[in-house]
């Protein structure tokens, strides 16, 4: 039985594993130099998402679910990228203009595999891979035209 705040954990632990797998995706491309650390958040919130998927679902564990389980993370890591990417994007144009193409990419086949899998077709598959490419490659001509902003993480706040 699902109480409310089942249901909040849940909800809570599968945002917050998916803000971690975002933040570190592209701040291990932006700021670099910390490689350890990154890693260590992106599995903290895989594991977040992972339990929060779980505690939504627990009634209906079998192998199945496994399965939806780790195709689920797939959409969250690309998922994070893409939003990760995105928030970033001034700080780190050129690494954004590649990590948001690929995690669209990811993100959508995996989750039309999890969702839809009948409809997932090579032909699906390609037409992803050309629009992605494509983005990416605008993103990455846009991203040499503009001035790189100092990111706002080397900024000292001032009180």
């Amino acid at each position: 039985m699902s109480t409310p705040e089942k249901l909040f954990s849940s909800h809570i632990l599968r945002y917050v594993g998916v803000g971690l797998i975002s933040g570190s995706v592209v701040h291990a491309g932006t700021l670099g130099g910390e490689s350890v650390k990154y890693i260590v958040l992106i599995i903290l919130g895989i594991l977040a998402f992972i339990i929060g998927t779980y505690l939504e679902h627990e009634d209906i564990v079998d192998k199945k679910f496994v399965s939806f389980i780790l195709i689920s993370v797939l959409v969250s890591i690309g998922t994070g990228m893409v939003s990760g990417g995105t928030q970033h994007y001034l700080d780190g144009p050129v690494f954004a203009s590649v990590l948001l193409p690929i995690g669209l990419l990811v993100a959508y086949i995996a989750y039309v595999y999890r969702d839809f899998r009948s409809s997932l077709s090579i032909q699906k598959i390609l037409v992803a891979t050309l629009l992605a490419t494509l983005l990416g490659l605008g993103l990455y001509s846009i991203a040499h035209q503009i001035p790189t902003l100092e990111n706002h993480h080397s900024q000292e706040e001032s009180h």
